[in-house]
């Protein structure tokens, strides 16, 4: 070599060295500058996957799931290796001999960069620098993002097995639909877990990560199916699948539809009301924490009581009368154009709550036809839209149709129920009702619907709705009277009563429903038959703040009770929830016990540990659990779950005395035997006790129980309109409280409470109250509390002021 060429290849090695060496100072400044921007690779190993809050009921059925993302945890053994072949050969055929950054591809997407002026479109990367991107980086396709992911990448290689990197892959790659991992995305798009689905169908999975917006096979199902087949041919090309692997599986439809996680029961109430206690107790983060909360709600009851709810509310809604159909359209002539302007009509009519939406296209004398979204022609015959009488107020209807034409016209969109006899005209319902069902003994709530439809009102009048609760409130007022001293066999004058005030321009006169009098009328026939004016006395002798005072026991926040008649009967400025109803109820349940409606029972974090059990107050007396007062505080309110405790059982305060239970439980039972509630004898049970509730403006109650389940209706308007005039408790909240316990207490067997000591049983005479004579033929039994068991010449006659010519004054009796 003579000395020119020799000066220069010393040159060239010189300048060769010079641009290596500056390659590497200038890598190794990019890499300081941007180390300290990215996260360190051990955060990786306990990545935590974001997990939607799953509640259910106590036997384990899926009630809902919250969050925004909607992830099925994946362990890579549980992984089909057809999937993982599909995911590797298309996105990194080389991820098992790279250290996170494949050179050929990174050569790739360097042509890329200077083709696209700096901005990379392929996006090639290897499966770690991909993962990367999904749980740290931002999403925009730039070179410092690139090259973030490319050290992150390396990073993670060191940190982590190609194990588990491929396990947190697809743990946290988005498929679209709100779906994130792959086990989600098969349920999402197949409604079946990975390891069901075939070739195709795992190849179309593997296919959407590119795209999961635009190319996943329900929003681009031309481009996902191009992308399907492109997997299966780099399958192929691998030798994962043979020839006929791949000529069956190119060939194989786009089966993908949206599978939305399926609940096991419809519980949306109870739901809502077990994530607001779960964010007030553990943040925002609950719903992505994987958090599964088991509440006390039973699948069966709750499934029952939204059935009795919405049976109610239909048969409330149809004896009022038909409003007419929900929107008119006119009708093209041309039949397409008529199927075409009917679908379009009824978009904003969807099915729901068992109904369905369709469009009146002809009407003959005795029917008309509708057509449906699908373009079915269905006929509703006579009998079944006779009942559309219309709709003048709640009192009034107006004439029974005589022909179709009377009831609906071409172009009315009205809505359909299909019954046993077939299409039926209905209507969505404006009424409201409401049940909540409760274990008397513990406090487990097991049953609750807030309403007619979640979906159209989220107010939740079980918990929210502080009504008026009418007669409902009239045991509470006779067990202070029995307190005080007055018995099941007190004779009170059901008689008109006067009281004037200067404050109001005319006398005041309560009276009983129907304005009728029964004059002299026992303490107990008062109850069952729901006087008011009986009540009213009672009242009276008792004293307003002696029962104010005492049913403070039952649960009730006394605070704007009325300080006036009103008292007696419920009314005034009483406003009562029907879950503080059916607490105070559980105590005549129970025996005398005040427990706490709960429904949060206990709750698991994502690895399955339990973080939370709750240990209400139970209604027990020498059980061996320990009193309240011993037991770490629980919160009052149904609103805010109370602190875990041990296993130890908690006892409920004890707030009325057993005997008082047992008078009140017989005087309640009666109520249904001979009383307001008798309809419910159709149910063939002996034990069953209750009390209904009508107010004179705008609700009706219905609060009734069994030993071992109470319950409580209320039926009325979210904005306190009337009800009707011929609305009570018997009619509108009882049937629904029936139909819900008909199926609750199966297999249950009758409970026959024991008299407890203290109780006496003795014979008097039904006018007077009085002991029976020996020979009195028409004598019957009556229980007494043991010091105020009447004597023979006992006077029991009580409260005969309205023999009075004086009126009684003032309204406000304190």
């Amino acid at each position: 070599m003579n000395s020119r060429s020799r000066t220069r290849y010393v040159s060239i090695m010189w300048w060769g060295w010079t641009a290596v060496c500056g390659a590497v100072l200038s890598l190794a400044g990019v890499f300081l500058y941007l180390n300290p921007q990215i996260p360190s690779a051990e955060t990786y190993r306990h990545v935590r996957i974001e997990t939607p809050l799953r509640i259910f009921a106590d036997g384990g059925q899926l009630m809902a799931e919250f969050g925004e993302r909607r992830v099925i945890p994946l362990k890579l053994a549980d992984v089909p290796p057809m999937f993982i072949h599909a995911v590797i050969d298309t996105e990194d055929k080389r991820f098992y001999s790279h250290s996170g950054v494949d050179l050929i591809s990174l050569v790739n997407d360097a042509f890329d960069l200077m083709a696209n002026r700096g901005e990379i479109k392929s996006g090639a990367s290897t499966l770690t620098m991909q993962l990367a991107k999904y749980i740290s980086l931002s999403p925009e396709q730039t070179f410092i993002r690139k090259f973030k992911q490319m050290l992150l990448a390396l990073k993670i290689e060191r940190e982590l097995t190609k194990d588990e990197i491929l396990e947190l892959y697809f743990n946290v790659v988005p498929f679209g639909k709100r779906a994130y991992g792959a086990q989600s995305a098969a349920f999402t798009y197949y409604g079946r877990p990975l390891k069901d689905l075939d070739i195709a169908q795992l190849a179309m999975l593997a296919g959407i990560p590119q795209a999961p917006t635009a190319g996943n096979p329900i929003n681009g199902p031309d481009r996902a199916m191009k992308r399907r087949n492109l997997v299966l041919s780099r399958m192929l090309e691998q030798g994962s699948i043979t020839q006929e692997q791949f000529d069956v599986a190119s060939n194989s439809p786009n089966t993908a539809t949206v599978h939305e996680r399926d609940l096991d029961i419809a519980a949306p109430y109870a739901a809502e009301w077990v994530r607001q206690q779960l964010v007030a107790k553990y943040g925002a983060d609950v719903y992505s924490s994987g958090y599964e909360a088991t509440t006390t709600i039973d699948a069966r009851l709750q499934d029952v009581a939204t059935k009795a709810v919405r049976d109610g509310v239909f048969r409330y809604d149809r004896r009022h009368g038909y409003r007419g159909p929900v929107a008119h359209i006119d009708l093209p002539a041309d039949p397409s154009a008529m199927r075409v302007a009917v679908q379009q009509a009824l978009v904003p009519y969807p099915p729901h709550v068992g109904l369905e939406a369709a469009v009146t296209v002809t009407v003959a004398p005795d029917s008309f036809t509708a057509m449906r979204s699908n373009g079915e022609a269905v006929v509703i015959k006579a009998d079944l839209y006779k009942w559309a009488r219309r709709f003048i107020d709640q009192n009034t209807r107006g004439e029974a149709p005589t022909k179709a034409a009377d009831v609906v016209a071409p172009g009315d969109v009205v809505w359909l129920k299909q019954v046993t006899e077939g299409w039926a005209l209905w209507q969505m319902p404006d009424i409201q009702a409401t049940i909540i069902a409760m274990n008397p003994t513990t406090g487990g709530v097991k049953a609750i619907v807030g309403g007619f439809d979640f979906a159209a009102n989220q107010y939740n009048h079980a918990l929210q709705a502080a009504r008026q609760p009418g007669s409902g409130f009239k045991p509470f007022l006779y067990s202070a009277a029995l307190d005080a001293g007055v018995t099941p066999a007190t004779i009170f004058m059901d008689a008109p009563l006067v009281f004037e005030d200067e404050n109001l321009e005319t006398q005041y006169r309560p009276k009983n429903d129907g304005s009728r009098f029964n004059g002299p009328t026992r303490l107990r026939e008062a109850l069952y038959r729901s006087i008011n004016l009986v009540s009213i006395r009672v009242l009276l002798q008792v004293g307003a703040g002696n029962v104010i005072d005492y049913v403070k026991r039952f649960g009730f926040d006394t605070t704007d009770f009325p300080r006036n008649t009103q008292l007696a009967i419920g009314g005034g400025t009483m406003g009562i929830t029907p879950v503080q109803m059916v607490r105070a109820y559980a105590t005549f349940a129970n025996g005398g016990f005040l427990v706490e409606p709960n429904i949060l029972k206990e709750v698991r974090d994502m690895s399955g540990q339990v973080i939370y059990k709750a240990n209400y107050p139970i209604a027990c007396e020498h059980c061996g659990a320990k009193s309240a007062s011993d037991a770490a505080p629980n919160v009052a309110s149904a609103d805010d779950p109370p602190p875990a405790n041990d296993d130890t059982p908690i006892a409920a305060p004890r707030v009325l005395d057993e005997r008082n239970a047992f008078i009140m439980n017989s005087m309640l039972q009666d109520v249904i035997k001979r009383g307001t509630a008798i309809r419910a004898r159709e149910l063939n049970r002996n034990d069953l006790a209750g009390k209904t509730g009508t107010t004179n403006e705008a609700d009706t109650w219905f609060n009734g129980y069994q030993k071992t389940l109470v319950a409580t209706v209320w039926v009325g308007f979210s904005n306190h309109a009337p009800v009707g005039d011929n609305e009570y408790g018997s009619n509108g909240p009882l049937p629904i409280w029936m139909d819900f316990m008909r199926v609750a207490l199966q297999g249950v067997p009758e409970d026959t409470r024991e008299q407890p000591p203290g109780v006496v049983t003795m014979k008097i005479d039904p006018k007077t109250g009085e002991p029976a004579t020996p020979d009195q033929q028409n004598a019957i039994f009556e229980y007494f509390l043991a010091e105020h068991v009447p004597s023979v010449r006992a006077t029991t006659t009580q409260s005969t002021e309205a023999d009075s010519k004086e009126p009684v004054r003032p309204i406000d009796i304190f």
